[in-house]
């Protein structure tokens, strides 16, 4: 019986020694990990805030940013028929935008305060319901009336002609170098609802927000919020970046007025209403 025991005490110290060396080594490979993980977390954080210290010091002032932002909502169409007690419509509802920068130049132009190239890129038209939405450069002398010129749709990306001096060409994306001019687009909605008519013939049709309202397209079915990317690079080749956010305006709830009366003008000032952050 002692043999037999004894047999069998040996047996367990022989099968126990492997499991603890696994034990073992899996705790050593484990602290192994946490020491890695602890140094990559320690790193990570070493890196972002010396990144943060970096914008911090590199945004020290501001250099440019928009001050102004202003909005013309209406609506207009294409006619599909003639000579005929109906009107059947293409209806496009669009937003005319005005983006004013301020170069802060008071004590003069120089190097840093003007622009050596301007992009707007990263375009999104977000909560969207109904309809085709484009976003386009849109020649100032048009403000306020739908000029849609395909040629100048912001797809990928835009970049700006920077006009130094003497008369700007505005049929071609443009910007003054001294921030001068306005940065003008035109926000537009097509495709909002198929075989468009409008039977009631009784008044004479009027092409504008007033539309909307005739051909039943309901407001909170076209309402977007429009994102994109501005990129400046300065004569010091110094970058600077904003992403504008704008809620286009259909209806004002102070006024009681909507994009259903014909138009509504929205108009926005006041000191980095979008700042521009230098990245370089």
């Amino acid at each position: 019986m002692k043999k037999k025991s004894l047999i069998v005490d040996n047996t367990k110290k022989q099968m126990s020694f492997p499991v603890k060396l696994i034990i073992t080594i899996a705790l050593i490979v484990l602290c192994i990990v946490m020491i890695v993980y602890s140094v990559k977390v320690y790193l990570i954080n070493e890196e972002f805030a010396e990144s943060v210290a970096e914008i911090a010091r590199l945004n020290s002032k501001t250099v440019f940013s928009i001050d102004r932002i202003y909005l013309y909502s209406s609506a207009d169409a294409n006619s599909n028929e003639t000579n005929k007690p109906i009107w059947d419509l293409d209806i496009f509802q669009f937003t005319d935008i005005a983006l004013y920068i301020n170069n802060r130049d008071e004590k003069g132009v120089t190097y840093e305060n003007t622009i050596k190239s301007l992009t707007i890129d990263n375009v999104k038209f977000n909560d969207l319901e109904t309809g085709t939405p484009k976003l386009y450069y849109k020649n100032v002398n048009d403000f306020a009336k739908l000029d849609i010129n395909e040629d100048n749709e912001i797809k990928d990306s835009m970049e700006f002609n920077i006009v130094n001096s003497g008369d700007a060409d505005y049929t071609t994306p443009v910007i003054y170098s001294n921030c001068q001019n306005p940065i003008t687009l035109e926000y537009v909605n097509s495709e909002m609802k198929e075989d468009t008519t409008i039977s009631d013939i009784s008044e004479p049709l009027t092409y504008d927000g007033t539309l909307l309202k005739k051909s039943g397209i309901s407001l909170n079915s076209i309402k977007c919020n429009l994102s994109f990317r501005v990129t400046i690079v300065n004569n010091y080749n110094q970058k600077f970046v904003a992403t504008v956010y704008i809620d286009i305006p259909l209806e004002d709830s102070f006024t009681n007025e909507s994009i259903y009366d014909g138009k509504i003008i929205k108009n926005m000032e006041n000191t980095n209403i979008v700042k521009f952050i230098r990245v370089e």
